[in-house]
């Protein structure tokens, strides 16, 4: 994993992170708001000592005999306890203690007290350190009287031993033996001389002075609860990616599928939008969008893919019915029309079509459906199939829709079939066994990989021609940017991401011209726009004024001044441009439609 998808994974997750975020953070605010504070104090005790010389040349050092049950025993507390003026439960004091040993040697006892105020602590430290030293003089006067104890009992001991001597001098046993009690209570007799010497046995080395609080710090529990939370988001991120079944990139396409990724369509919800509100087709205005760049990348996709052909059929359908498949056709075959090529866009979509509300006829227009006929889109027409009362999948395999199909390849340079979704019905694997290629549109963060994958098969296993992929749902990246401002005199907005992404509908329903700061100049251009094709209008009404009055044009229409052919026919215009009406010549014969049979 590269650091971009890392990145792409966190930005994608960034709602998870946040909330895991809040959530471990709050929880740690409210642990400090409900926990108890309480401090600790620490008071040092050292252990006196009085040396003892060896015959060796060596000195043992000897101290009072202590353990830290000691420090705790009924009677230091109860000490303590009255020192401070303390009437509550002893064994509650004696909790709050803790004893741990200040060196190697045991010679310092640190002797640490806990409360809920840091005076308390510091007073309870004191009072149990006083009351341990002065223990520790009954400890030394406890010692001395188990050693007095010994030596009686070795006195006694030794005196047997002699009644055994005097009756055998030569007893070896009771000569040892003798010897052993002899040197013992010497023993005894030195460490007890030691002890007494020992005038204080321990005395407070160090008084507790301030407390510190227990546990870690609120800004550093705030801390942790913030990289915890942060850690917990980031796995949760993976976690939900991991769990994802829907495509997230054009490298992901283009691997589950294993065929190309035409184009990234960008703004696509943010178009049909400004097509509800204008009429008019993005990619037929003059404003450049990253969404009008985008179509025209893929057009230059399918014309490269489908490269040395005069006249193509392409066919464009989509993985599901939530994807703004219609919109897409109409947008490429206008953008083919645009080219200069002579395009007819093609409604297959018998069940629900869409293409009527895109492209709709001239209020005049009184042809038949399977007749091309004008749109709004210069060098555009439009066929709507009519199933004749059949079904629809049944209609598309018949030989009329092979027929009608057949004849609009011959009579003009594109086709664009606007298709059902693939795995919806037949209809699309029909219309794609017709045409030369077959464009698949999905959507980043919304069509499931299987869904993709088996919108794929189903067109391999009918031998369907597949051009290539189309995702839309893709954020514009800064390239998009770039372009769809290239011709401003100030460009001006903020900056895109860098990197493609897939975004929910809340981020894709935010305006591109409000991010771009276009608002004004888009206004201008549309402005001009309009007058530019009011003027042309009023060209092509002169042009025919002035045809009808010449004596050339007063012949009926096929016979002497020619017909109009309807195959290709667009807006009014003088013939041989691109968009007018191709006229046939004088004197030959009218060249009869391939559908009106």
């Amino acid at each position: 994993m590269t650091i971009r998808e890392f990145i792409r994974i966190i930005r994608e997750g960034k709602y998870l992170v946040l909330a895991a975020m809040v959530v471990v953070v709050a929880g740690a605010m409210l642990y400090l708001d409900r926990r108890d504070d309480s401090y600790a104090a620490t008071a040092t005790v050292e252990l006196m000592t009085a040396t003892s010389p060896r015959d060796s040349g060596e000195t043992d050092v000897v101290t009072v005999a202590s353990s830290p049950e000691d420090v705790t025993s009924e009677i230091v507390i109860q000490t303590a306890a009255t020192a401070l003026g303390y009437t509550g439960d002893l064994e509650a004091l004696a909790d709050t203690i803790t004893v741990e040993p200040g060196d190697e040697d045991g010679r310092f006892v640190n002797i640490t007290a806990t409360a809920a105020e840091g005076d308390e602590a510091v007073a309870v430290a004191n009072a149990v350190a006083n009351a341990y030293v002065a223990q520790l003089d009954t400890l030394r006067d406890e010692q001395v009287a188990a050693i007095e104890a010994q030596k009686v009992a070795l006195s006694t001991q030794i005196q047997g031993v002699r009644a055994r001597l005097v009756l055998d001098p030569a007893d070896p046993l009771a000569t040892a033996e003798q010897e052993s009690i002899v040197a013992g209570y010497q023993a005894l007799v030195t460490q007890a001389n030691i002890l007494n010497s020992i005038v204080s046995p321990g005395l407070v080395e160090r008084s507790a002075v301030s407390a510190d609080p227990v546990g870690l710090s609120s800004a550093l529990i705030i801390l942790i609860a913030v990289l915890a939370g942060l850690l917990a988001g980031i796995g949760l991120a993976f976690i939900r990616r991991s769990l994802d079944v829907r495509v997230r990139s054009a490298d992901e396409a283009r691997w589950l599928t294993g065929v190309p990724v035409l184009a990234e369509l960008t703004g696509v919800r943010s178009a049909e939008r400004r097509f509800r509100t204008s009429h008019q087709l993005p990619v037929s205005s003059k404003v450049a969008l990253p969404f009008t760049e985008s179509i025209r990348e893929l057009r230059t996709a399918v014309q490269v893919s489908l490269s040395g052909m005069d006249h193509m059929v392409v066919v464009v359908t989509a993985t599901d019915p939530r994807i703004a498949r219609s919109f897409v056709a109409a947008n490429l075959a206008a953008s083919f029309a645009l080219s200069g090529r002579r395009t007819i866009i093609v409604s297959g979509d018998l069940r629900r079509p869409q293409l009527d509300s895109l492209l709709p006829a001239p209020a005049d227009w009184s042809g038949p459906d399977a007749e091309p006929r004008p749109t709004p889109v210069p060098n555009l027409s439009a066929v709507v199939l009519a199933e004749e009362g059949m079904d629809p999948a049944d209609y598309l395999a018949s030989a009329r829709a092979r027929q009608i199909l057949d004849g609009l390849r011959a009579s003009t340079e594109v086709v664009v079939v606007d298709a059902p979704p693939v795995l919806a019905a037949a209809d699309a694997t029909i219309l794609g066994g017709y045409a030369d290629g077959t464009v698949l549109v999905a959507s980043v963060g919304r069509t499931a990989r299987k869904v993709l994958t088996e919108a794929v098969a189903r067109l391999q296993i009918n031998n369907i021609a597949i051009t290539g992929v189309v995702l839309t749902g893709v954020r514009s990246s800064r390239r998009m940017l770039y372009a769809s401002t290239y011709g401003d005199a100030e460009p001006s907005g903020p900056r895109w991401p860098l990197s493609s992404r897939p975004v929910d509908e809340a981020e894709e329903d935010r305006d591109i011209g409000d991010r771009l700061g276009l608002d004004e100049r888009r206004a201008r251009d549309e402005q001009r726009a309009r007058e530019a094709q009011q003027a042309a209008d009023e060209t092509s009404a002169r042009e025919e004024a002035t045809e009808t009055a010449s004596p050339s044009s007063a012949s009926a229409p096929g016979k002497q001044a020619g017909k109009v052919s309807t195959v290709g026919k667009g807006r009014p215009g003088a013939g041989g441009k691109p968009g007018g009406d191709a006229v046939e010549p004088a004197g030959q014969p009218a060249q009869e439609s391939p559908h009106s049979r």
